[in-house]
């Protein structure tokens, strides 16, 4: 049975207070007689129109799942998920509002009691702006982060980079003697001074800190060289699985967005009002936007067992030496070697593309099964502020919150995201189905 997609889209229900009775009572101050009597009831389902939210699902069934066995690779049998789900949520306080009220009438000696049992809100439901767009990223943004987390967490990737650090000594040398410039203090200018300062802080940061870190690495390596290679030895031709999650982020702006207002009720009424509070407050529309990235996989490659040939000796010694030292000419090691190679780094994923292409090509690893994926929130909230300008205190409108959260899950071929398997070359095709990896 094939993969199939499929769609499946369900309605939230707005859950909120809609329905509302307004009841006016006149009386007579002078005989206490009831003059009117007048009930009203009000529907406002048209009102909260646009406030029912929804879940959009693209999925690909996956058959093969339930026929899996626990502890047997049997292939990538997951595929591509996008889920938009928008919804309202309704907090710090109630959308159902119980108000009383009394106004006198004069000359007529008379006075009128209101009551209120209905929905109430921080402004006019049909004003407020409802459900914003998805923050969700690009695809090809995804693919630029699946790349960056797949280099990142390769399991071939160099204990140390000795190739880099040896090129950079030779062409730089030893960073300067820390506190060597502040000697020749005396008799300098303030500007003068305030330079060697300057050049005494970029010799530490970014002389003397990377050096030490780079023989840190080194000497790791050194004494721990037999269990590094063991244990790369040991996983060849198995799964080794990796993740990598990218520092979540999060934005908030607060803005006024409306002023001198007051709660919104329908029907509405001055008897229920405080003539010295009514239309005083403010309402503040927040825009909230969060965001979690994260990369989930298993990587397979292969080391050439020991004695099998001169040829796969040769290969196997290149293997180790790249994975304790990165003692090798790769396009990685070239590229990362090049004194401008930061300026591309610095606005793209080149280093990543390169090095993923390195592990392809010289330690035989591809990608068994992975997957980019994202969650997001966008909110637009409505918050009530200041006096609500009802005679009946301790009532105010809830915070009223618009939500559109998407989840993203994005796969990868063996070879990394951003490539079609049509684009695999027959060896990468061979590589892969030799794997059990198959593009269904």
């Amino acid at each position: 049975m094939s993969n199939v997609s499929k769609r499946k889209v369900r309605v939230i229900p707005y859950t909120g207070a809609m329905g509302s009775v307004l009841r006016t009572v006149d009386v007579n101050d002078d005989t206490g007689r009831v003059t009117n009597d007048i009930t009203q009831r009000v529907d406002n389902r048209s009102a909260f129109d646009g406030y029912s939210g929804s879940q959009v699902t693209d999925s690909v069934s996956h058959p093969s799942w339930r026929r899996r066995k626990s502890g047997v690779f049997q292939g990538d049998l997951g595929g591509p998920f996008t889920s938009v789900k928008k919804y309202c949520v309704l907090t710090e306080g109630s959308s159902h509002a119980d108000l009383v009220g009394r106004a006198w009438i004069n000359p007529n000696h008379s006075h009128s009691d209101v009551t209120y049992s209905g929905p109430i809100m921080p402004a006019p439901p049909t004003q407020m702006v409802v459900f914003p767009p998805t923050s969700a990223s690009s695809e090809s943004t995804l693919a630029q982060l699946g790349t960056v987390a797949i280099a990142r967490c390769s399991p071939s990737n160099p204990t140390t980079d000795l190739a880099v650090a040896l090129k950079e000594f030779i062409s730089e040398g030893f960073p300067h003697l820390i506190g060597e410039t502040l000697a020749m203090f005396r008799g300098l200018t303030n500007a003068a001074i305030h330079k060697d300062l300057a050049d005494e802080y970029l010799n530490l940061e970014f002389g003397w800190k990377p050096f030490v870190a780079d023989l840190k690495e080194l000497m790791g390596s050194v004494l721990h060289a037999d269990r590094i290679i063991g244990q790369y030895e040991r996983d060849s031709g198995k799964l080794v699985r990796r993740g990598y999650d990218f520092p979540p982020t999060e934005s908030r702006t607060d803005q006024v967005w409306r002023t001198g207002v007051g709660p919104w009720t329908n029907p509405s009424s001055g008897a229920l009002q405080d003539p010295l509070t009514k239309g005083k407050g403010q309402v503040i529309l927040t825009t909230k936007v969060a965001k979690r990235q994260w990369f989930r996989g298993a990587f397979s490659y292969y080391v050439p067992p020991a004695g099998e040939s001169l040829r796969s000796d040769m290969a196997r010694f290149v293997i180790e030496a790249r994975k304790l030292y990165g003692l090798s000419l790769t396009p990685d090691v070239i590229w990362n070697s090049a004194p401008w190679s930061w300026v591309f780094d610095w606005f793209s994923n080149t280093s990543e593309t390169i090095r993923n292409w390195s592990s392809w090509a010289i330690d035989n690893q591809v990608v068994a099964y992975g997957y980019m994926m994202e969650h997001s929130l966008k909110s637009y909230t409505y918050t009530y502020v200041g006096p609500t300008g009802f005679q009946t205190s301790g009532v105010r409108p809830p915070v009223v919150e618009f939500v559109t959260e998407t989840k993203l899950r994005r796969q990868a071929t063996p070879y990394g995201f951003g490539i079609n398997w049509s684009g695999l070359t027959p060896r990468q095709l061979a590589i892969a189905a030799a794997l059990g990896i198959t593009r269904g």
